[in-house]
């Protein structure tokens, strides 16, 4: 079945079976998603997207991730605890493919919008802000509402782990793009709010 086209070693395989799941994700009914399980599905998944083995794997598994966000229900929390943070953030550390880190990006900020302290946690500032120049202006408006999300509930327990990105943050106000301009200024005013 497609479980084990995602387990397999063969790379047609795994590629089928994340084509096959994204197809299935994507035209969800709560009738079609019957007996997909999201804690059996979700290790697969992080193993792909971790798996240099080839850039449309990658990319289809953080599809998948992402689309399971959209189509199931209450997953965001499974999401989170099978570890699917740390590989999304390292795909925007170290860019190989472009489409890889723009979906990785894509899929972070669904996640921020439920559990941003998570993606914080994760290195997850830092990531999206490593390279985010090098994406295309909507992808960059993503990742700055991933970063306001980000700055929701900080406390003086995980400041510093978006103290260095102040400085850049604060460079961000000068972007000629009035949306990115919007969202830094939203992660300021939630950070004052809460420290």
């Amino acid at each position: 079945g497609m479980l084990d086209g995602l387990k397999s070693n063969d790379l047609a395989k795994q590629t089928e079976s994340l084509n096959e799941l994204c197809e299935v994700l994507c035209m969800a009914t709560e009738e079609s998603l019957v007996g997909l399980s999201v804690e059996a599905l979700l290790p697969c998944l992080v193993t792909l997207v971790s798996s240099d083995s080839s850039a449309e794997v990658m990319l289809l598994a953080c599809r998948a991730i992402a689309y399971v966000l959209e189509s199931i229900p209450g997953s965001s929390a499974a999401v989170v605890h099978f570890g699917c943070i740390p590989p999304l953030c390292d795909k925007l550390m170290a860019i190989s493919y472009i489409d890889v880190a723009e979906q990785a990006l894509m899929t972070l900020y669904k996640i921020s919008q439920d559990h941003a302290l998570q993606v914080l946690r994760a290195g997850g500032m830092t990531a999206v802000l490593a390279y985010l120049d090098f994406f295309p202006l909507s992808v960059q408006r993503t990742g700055m509402a991933t970063v306001a999300n980000m700055c929701k509930r900080v406390s003086s327990d995980n400041v510093h782990l978006l103290r260095d990105s102040i400085p850049q943050l604060s460079a961000l106000l000068l972007s000629p793009d009035l949306k990115i301009v919007e969202h830094v200024c939203t992660a300021f005013c939630r950070l004052a709010s809460d420290l």
